[in-house]
């Protein structure tokens, strides 16, 4: 039997007096346009007759056209009701409505677009996710919008950044206040090109800390003109004219940046740096801590590369019997803070490394491999776990440091001298 969508509401009205509501008796439908015939099925809540075509409905839920004929009675559109897939989902979510008093709202198709945008920018995701089958599965089965192609997706995006960018200008210039700076430049693994980017540091009108990006490029060299050109002209395109200070690495190229920027800056006029630009460039902090460890790590390298094979040896016993990793770090030469990482956790595995030694056998061939005609460095002995012990705790010291001063959500310069009495008297301790 047909199952029956019916409902009171459909069928004609009644005024107090027991007769047909003028407004059936004139014609009018719940489409709201006038027809020429009463319009008692339940599909006439469900469809809508065009405005410039009488003959021809269109579906409420899934917007297909049909040819609807005032002849030809309602049998086609409920045929397409009793089908339409976006019709159960909206009866069932307003049966679900009716019992727990909930609304259902559908999402905008700018908005759908909007936060596909954001997903793919947010996520580090390829511009191909947009057309992929598990976005589009995951889209039909939650009933959302169908997904846009990658070459709209990239218009919308680049709109989108437009857009950004305007609105960021516009909350710099409210209050024409002075910002701060950092900078620095960074090398990609597997490109090895360079990239340099500036942060913007400033208190807005609510007295809130913020930093935004307002330059990330491509540079060919790490020279300090070419540092400073692309703070002149990144700071013209922002129009920031007003600059407290700039913070970068210790580094010589960022020394002569710094000279040759305030040569070219204090052109906007005395205001533009505050006494003409006398502690404009300040040096890192962490970046000297970085600077002092690396130095005092070097007498002991043996020991810190004889615990970093021994992790490499660990991997290949890994990759060969199928291990479970687990949380090893390897170190990044580069990173001092890693090498830290990765003997804290060392020593926590030390009695299953020393056990590794004397019952592992392919964990023993691999520092017996030659690496540029030389041996491999270990396994670690007793005397290379006692450097490094007390190597962990002195490095602990300049790593809470880091952690303090590397902080992005607040303020940290007036910490800078705690952190150093800190330093000499954890130091002098040990």
């Amino acid at each position: 039997m047909e199952e029956d969508f019916s409902s009171d509401e459909d069928m004609e009205t009644l005024g107090s007096n027991g007769k047909r509501n003028k407004r059936e008796e004139d014609g009018i439908g719940s489409s709201g346009l006038g027809s020429r015939k009463k319009t008692m099925s339940f599909v006439w809540k469900h469809v809508t007759r065009l405005k410039d075509n009488y003959d021809r409905c269109k579906c409420r839920h899934c917007g297909k056209e049909m040819s609807c004929p005032t002849k030809s009675g309602t049998s086609n559109l409920k045929k397409h009701i009793l089908g339409c897939k976006a019709f159960f989902a909206w009866k069932a979510a307003d049966a679900f409505k009716r019992k727990s008093n909930l609304t259902l709202y559908r999402v905008s198709e700018g908005v759908f677009k909007e936060v596909s945008n954001e997903l793919i920018i947010l996520g580090e995701l390829p511009l191909a996710f947009i057309e992929s089958l598990a976005w589009r599965n995951f889209c039909l089965k939650v009933q959302l919008h169908t997904p846009v192609c990658r070459k709209t997706s990239t218009k919308e995006i680049v709109a989108m950044y437009a857009s950004r960018k305007a609105q960021m200008k516009k909350i710099l210039g409210q209050n024409k206040q002075r910002l701060s700076l950092t900078t620095n430049i960074w090398v990609a693994p597997y490109t090895s090109a360079s990239y340099i980017v500036i942060t913007a540091h400033f208190v807005d009108a609510s007295w809130k800390l913020r930093k935004m990006i307002i330059g990330f490029k491509n540079v060919d060299d790490h020279k300090g003109s070419t540092n400073a050109k692309f703070l002149i002209d990144c700071l013209a395109e922002w129009d920031i004219r007003r600059v407290f200070c700039i913070t970068v690495d210790n580094a010589t190229a960022n020394t002569s940046a710094m000279k040759k920027f305030k040569e070219k800056f204090m052109s906007h006029g005395e205001d533009a740096l505050v006494l003409n630009g006398e502690f404009l460039h300040v040096r890192c902090a962490t970046h000297i801590l970085n600077l002092i460890v690396k130095e005092g790590s070097n007498e002991i390298d043996d020991s810190v590369y004889c615990h970093s094979e021994c992790y490499s040896s660990f991997e290949f016993r890994v990759e060969t019997v199928k291990m479970t990793r687990g949380s090893l770090p390897l170190d990044v030469k580069t990173r001092w803070n890693s090498t830290y990482l990765m003997l804290d956790q060392a020593m926590k595995f030390r009695l299953a490394f020393e056990k590794m030694e004397p019952e592992d056998k392919p964990y023993n061939d691999y520092f017996t491999e030659l690496t540029d005609g030389k041996k491999m460095i270990g396994p670690p002995s007793k005397a290379d776990w006692e450097e490094v012990e007390r190597l962990v705790h002195f490095l602990v010291i300049f790593y809470n440091s880091t952690l303090i001063l590397s902080a992005s959500k607040s303020i940290t310069s007036h910490k800078i001298y705690n952190e150093i009495v800190t330093i000499t008297r954890n130091v002098k301790r040990d």
